[in-house]
């Protein structure tokens, strides 16, 4: 699937139904038109931390924002975003998974893991949408947004 090309749709979609365009989102996220009209292009995903406060202008989910479900879940109340490295801690107990076991399944390295459960970087979407798939939750959940 391409989840690139989803995104994009349905940031486009979102926008519309707020009648916003891209210099205004880009104010609402932190960012600039340059970048928001490249993700509408769908050249790339945001960061993680624009994820972030683009699930949360609209209030929507970031699996929905990213294509990943296809429909908005009922309840719309997303919890504010909790310490990444907390929560693939909780992603790694509950599956009964090690540091070791992911670095080796989804090919990434210790530094990168290491940094990750240290708080020192998050991860790409890209990366939070391999997790997800990986640990068979949806990216709120890794990103705390939902219980």
């Amino acid at each position: 699937m391409d989840y690139l090309k989803s995104f994009a749709e349905r940031l486009k979609e979102l926008m519309n139904e707020k009648n916003l365009n891209a210099p205004a989102l880009a104010k609402e996220i932190g960012t600039n038109r340059t970048t928001v009209s490249e993700l509408l292009r769908g050249n790339y995903f945001p960061s993680t931390e624009h994820l972030v406060a683009m699930a949360e202008y609209f209030n929507c989910s970031a699996d929905y924002l990213l294509g990943l479900v296809e429909f908005q879940p009922e309840n719309g109340k997303y919890l504010p975003v909790k310490p990444f490295g907390e929560r693939l801690q909780l992603c790694l107990r509950e599956a009964h998974k090690s540091e070791y076991r992911l670095q080796k399944d989804l090919n990434i390295s210790a530094s990168l893991t290491y940094n990750w459960l240290h708080g020192k970087t998050l991860p790409t979407v890209h990366s939070l949408i391999e997790l997800s798939k990986y640990f068979g939750v949806r990216v709120d959940f890794i990103l705390g947004r939902e219980n």
